[in-house]
């Protein structure tokens, strides 16, 4: 009884705090709302036309993120909804390596280049293979979808053992 009121106590916890496990995605560049554009993922170079900004963006909760650009390494940490930023100043009117790395993420690879002359800022999509799809369906998945599936199976797993409790109990 002991041992299954331990496994209820953790598959209850579980249910109810969640680990928040984020991609790393670079959200905003100084006022440009960049969510969901795949900025360093499927996106590989974007123009800004501002010198001095910040960077925003989104990793795991209470980790540390590594802006690389060039040479100099900015670093900030993730509040525990897992939003980060961190200030960029000075840089040069010039094409700049730029690399966002998180521990236990995939890092996000871009060209930023900062031009006087661009008054809106453009993205240019990296190329990707072209692939045969065999799904009839051209939407993904929404994010959040594993962690939707998880809490099913953990309720469906809480359900169990108070039934099987129940079941003993009488």
């Amino acid at each position: 009884m002991k041992k299954l009121f331990f496994l209820l106590s953790f598959l209850s916890f579980s249910l109810f705090f969640p680990g928040v496990a984020r991609a790393l995605e670079l959200t905003r560049i100084g006022t440009t709302d960049l969510t969901n554009k795949g900025i360093g993922s499927t996106v590989s170079a974007y123009t800004y036309n501002l010198r001095s900004f910040s960077l925003y963006g989104l990793s795991t909760a209470s980790s540390s993120v590594a802006i690389k650009i060039d040479d100099v390494t900015y670093n900030a940490t993730a509040n525990q909804n897992g939003e980060w930023s961190t200030y960029l100043s000075n840089l040069t009117y010039d094409s700049h390596t730029a690399v966002i790395t998180s521990p236990s993420q995939t890092s996000l690879n871009f060209t930023l280049t900062i031009s006087s002359t661009s008054a809106i800022p453009t993205t240019t999509p990296t190329a990707t293979p072209t692939t045969v799809r065999t799904s009839t369906t051209s939407a993904l998945p929404t994010a959040g979808a594993t962690e939707n599936t998880f809490l099913m199976v953990a309720l469906a797993l809480l359900l169990i053992g108070l039934g099987t409790a129940i079941k003993y109990k009488d």
